[in-house]
């Protein structure tokens, strides 16, 4: 296990490069305040880095709403509510404490469109979900076929979901 600090305390942090290339995206992004807390436990528990996306997202925003709205990715929210968005640890029941124990094998729900359709990032044991893809890769449960579809063969990350290329 590492401490906070190996966590946050990284060379080269995704957040500047992420906060640039979400405003010369394609589509409206909003980033939401962050609740610090929230944001520190939650990185904690989810034993990424600050030098990832994920990890810069959860410790540094909290959540994005991407195209007006459209499609809302999770992050550490102020009050655990910003605007209606749930946070990350709250959508994929992070334990109320760290728990070394705990791990999200098949994946973490990331986001969620509109029209219902929900963006898991594919864990280790993401195929007992029925997911398609590999690990690393985002899938998305399309709401007019109720079934899970791959979005693609490299390895798509939640900056993809912003509109964001060349995700680390």
């Amino acid at each position: 296990m590492r401490e906070l600090s190996q966590l946050i305390d990284v060379a080269e942090p995704a957040w500047p490069d992420l906060q640039e290339a979400l405003a010369c995206g394609s589509v409206s992004v909003e980033v939401l305040p962050p609740d610090g807390d929230l944001a520190r436990a939650s990185l904690l528990q989810l034993q990424v880095t600050a030098r990832s996306y994920l990890g810069a997202l959860v410790l540094h925003c909290g959540g994005l709403l991407v195209d007006d709205g459209w499609v809302r990715v999770f992050g550490s929210p102020v009050d655990g509510v910003e605007r209606g968005m749930p946070s990350l640890a709250q959508v994929n029941h992070f334990p109320g404490t760290f728990d070394s124990a705990w791990r999200a094998d098949a994946g973490l729900v990331v986001a969620q469109d509109v029209l219902g359709g929900v963006f898991a990032l594919n864990g280790v044991g993401h195929v007992g979900a029925g997911r398609p893809g590999a690990p690393g890769e985002i899938a998305y449960f399309a709401p007019d076929s109720l079934r899970w579809e791959g979005l693609g063969g490299r390895a798509l990350g939640v900056a993809d979901l912003a509109g964001v290329r060349g995700a680390r």
